[in-house]
């Protein structure tokens, strides 16, 4: 059944359909030729009820509120903040990337906002300040996936929604990764900027640094409200979301920077960006229910149980096929194949449900950036008018230094469990 799955789809995708749709025929294909005592209208029910989730709505409301962000001003303060922290460091247009992304990632929850967003201002200053294209696309696709991994996450939202897991806990667990895969990009930036002598900005003095500070006092407060409301039990993700595109629209106004004209136009994005994600997790959830189904799940604990029975031996194996998936598949489709699928065998083994999420999320962003498909790495390179082929070469060290992420976390489960356990 695996081989009919991914024949079907490798060819419907090499004929140039839609990834979706190809995963979604393919899923029909097995179905029809495995399981044809199946009824076809369960297949609908089906992917109805993947989406049917309250906790969904929360994605639609955290996506707007990073294009809002976007309009409306607030990603240049927060990229002065960075410029004033970190811009004078060797390689500051590098290190302010990163930074950014850092910020960033704690108001949209979401990559593709944050490397189209961002890297729209800094990937052409950077070409402008006399860094290599590559390295600027590289820089901004590796670290816009910090987006999905610090909270709010539109990634947590969803597969809590799957695995009915806390999304508070889920949001606190990806802090310390999050902060640490910024610091270990920082530092790649840093090396590079040495060996190859790029620029850095003048020193701003601390009058000015504070008067960039309170001026991404707005921002800055998003993260805030999000983290005390959900962690703190005083509202949801769903109402989080909410509040924090109201503290959108209020902050664009106040800067003077948004308009109606500008909110329809976000909204409209938002729309399309929605319809895309909501189609992959119908169409992967499809996939999934045919390999339970078949009894994939079954069969490949069976498999994994011969090569080893001890959690870190399970979660290497879990990495490698993430890894090798995200190659080929949109990473959110990977998961939502593949969740499923190793929950089971990861709760046999008394693995930490929180502590197994951020292995799976933090594997899917590294999926993100790793070519043919690297979706983050495509969205830098159109915004950074840079050839694909170019970047491919240049992503793998900012791959190399992900993957380091991936294997201290999994390696050291407390970066990611003590923080909820700390605070729950």
């Amino acid at each position: 059944m695996i081989m009919t799955l991914l024949g079907s789809a490798s060819f419907l995708a090499i004929l140039g359909v839609p990834l979706a749709v190809a995963l979604g025929l393919a899923a029909l294909v097995a179905l029809s030729i495995f399981l044809p005592h199946i009824p076809t209208e369960i297949v609908a029910q089906r992917m109805i009820s993947s989406v049917d989730k309250f906790p969904l709505v929360a994605v639609p409301l955290f996506i707007l509120a990073g294009e809002l962000m976007n309009s409306g001003g607030i990603t240049a303060r927060l990229i002065a903040l960075s410029k004033a922290l970190v811009g004078w460091i060797k390689g500051g247009l590098g290190l302010v990337n990163v930074a950014t992304s850092v910020f960033f990632a704690g108001i949209s929850g979401s990559s593709t906002a944050d490397a189209a967003g961002i890297g729209r201002v800094l990937i052409p200053a950077m070409k402008k300040e006399g860094y290599d294209g590559d390295f600027a696309v590289a820089v901004t696709a590796a670290s816009s996936t910090i987006g999905p991994i610090l909270p709010p996450s539109i990634v947590m939202v969803i597969y809590a929604a799957m695995t009915n897991l806390s999304i508070g806990k889920l949001f606190l667990a990806g802090v310390v990764p999050g902060l640490l895969m910024g610091a270990v990009l920082m530092a790649l930036v840093l090396a590079y900027a040495t060996a190859r002598n790029y620029p850095r900005d003048t020193w701003v003095g601390f009058p000015a640094l504070l008067r960039t500070i309170v001026a991404a006092l707005g921002p800055l407060g998003a993260p805030a409200i999000i983290l005390i409301g959900v962690v703190g039990g005083y509202f949801g993700a769903t109402e989080a979301g909410a509040i924090v595109v109201a503290y959108s629209i209020l902050l664009g106004f106040i800067y003077r920077e948004l308009s109606l004209k500008r909110i329809v136009k976000a909204c409209q994005r938002t729309a399309l960006n929605v319809g895309v994600i909501l189609f992959a997790i119908t169409a992967a959830s499809i996939v999934g229910w045919t390999l339970a189904v078949g009894r994939v799940p079954q069969q490949l604990a069976m498999l994994i149980s011969q090569y080893g029975d001890s959690q870190v031996t399970v979660l290497l194996i879990v990495i490698s096929v993430l890894l090798v998936m995200g190659l080929f598949l949109d990473g959110l489709a990977a998961m939502v194949i593949m969740v499923p699928v190793f929950i089971p065998i990861t709760s046999a083994l008394g693995v930490d449900p929180i502590h197994f999420a951020m292995v799976v999320i933090l594997c899917i962003m590294v999926g993100a950036v790793t070519p043919p498909v690297g979706i983050l790495l495509l969205i830098s390179c159109q915004v950074g008018d840079v050839p694909y082929r170019e970047a491919m070469r240049m992503i793998w060290p900012f791959v190399a230094a992900m993957l380091a992420v991936v294997l201290a976390v999994t390696f050291i489960p407390s970066l990611t469990t003590w923080l909820p356990e700390a605070l729950y």
